[in-house]
């Protein structure tokens, strides 16, 4: 069975925690406005309502329904997701506009087979001590793709000079992907961005760089004895992210920062766990 369909969302209004007393930049504390009108120097933040975001997908799933010892289902979704934020600009959120760190490709492939050996089964199923070695197994296993999530650069604020904003680099050449992994390696091309001149917002859009793409195989393999009639022992052994293949973390992202367009992070390693489970 085929399934395919359009999925959108939208949010209008959402709640945001904003700062009413960000300075323009390049006007210091005394840019203030806050400070100037009431006198109040400590940091002040507004609770309120009016961000917006929307969602679009197309999903698309094709299943087999179990038979013959096999179900599977494949699944995949193409999407973006845009949303207003608050920061870096507080002065102006629709210039804080962009794509909301998401995933916009999704595949999941998730199977179940018995095998087909033993009593009952198409195979050595004639009994005997081959039948019984090879009788009541079951793998299992759940594929993940996930392309990489979107990133924000970000700069160091003081050259600003506008308190309450924080800041992003400047785009000065085309982004390439070099793929590095590693202090020594940059997973994208510094060279596409600078420090902003003091006094005023980099150029750098919300979520302009991605992440690396996510990749898991959690496998699992049962075997059922039939103790008697209602009484079954399940033996299941189950690998996490069989293929040990790292998820690796986001660059980083400040220009400012000695360590810019690097990833030295990474997480999920292979786990193994067995266990015993009885059925009656």
């Amino acid at each position: 069975m085929w399934n395919i369909g359009y999925v959108g969302n939208l949010g209008r209004q959402g709640f945001y925690n904003g700062r009413p007393d960000a300075a323009p930049p390049g006007t210091g504390v005394a840019g203030n406005p806050v400070l100037a009108r009431f006198g109040h120097a400590s940091t002040v933040t507004l609770r309120a309502d009016g961000l917006n975001s929307n969602y679009n997908a197309l999903q698309t799933t094709l299943s087999k329904r179990f038979s013959q010892g096999l179900t599977f289902t494949v699944a995949y979704a193409f999407s973006k997701s845009l949303a207003h934020f608050t920061t870096p600009n507080q002065l102006n959120y629709s210039s804080n506009y962009g794509p909301n760190n998401y995933y916009p490709h999704l595949l999941t492939i998730n199977h179940q087979y018995e095998l087909p050996f033993g009593k009952g089964k198409r195979l050595v199923n004639n009994g005997g001590p081959l039948g019984f070695i090879v009788s009541n197994w079951q793998v299992n296993g759940i594929f993940r793709y996930a392309s990489g999530v979107t990133v924000n650069t970000s700069a160091d604020a003081t050259s600003l000079n506008g308190p309450g904003n924080s800041q992003v680099a400047d785009v000065v050449g085309p982004i390439h992907y070099l793929g590095g992994i590693g202090s020594a390696s940059p997973w994208f091309s510094t060279s596409a961005f600078a420090p902003p001149a003091p006094g005023r917002f980099g150029t750098a859009g919300i979520g302009i760089l991605h992440a690396p793409a996510l990749r898991s195989y959690n496998f699992s393999v049962f075997r059922r004895f039939e103790l008697r009639e209602r009484l079954k022992l399940e033996y299941r052994a189950e690998f996490y992210n069989l293929t040990n293949t790292p998820f690796f973390g986001s660059p980083n992202a400040n220009v400012n920062s000695s360590a810019f367009g690097t990833i030295t992070s990474a997480t999920n390693s292979r786990q193994i766990q067995m266990a015993l489970r009885l059925i009656f």
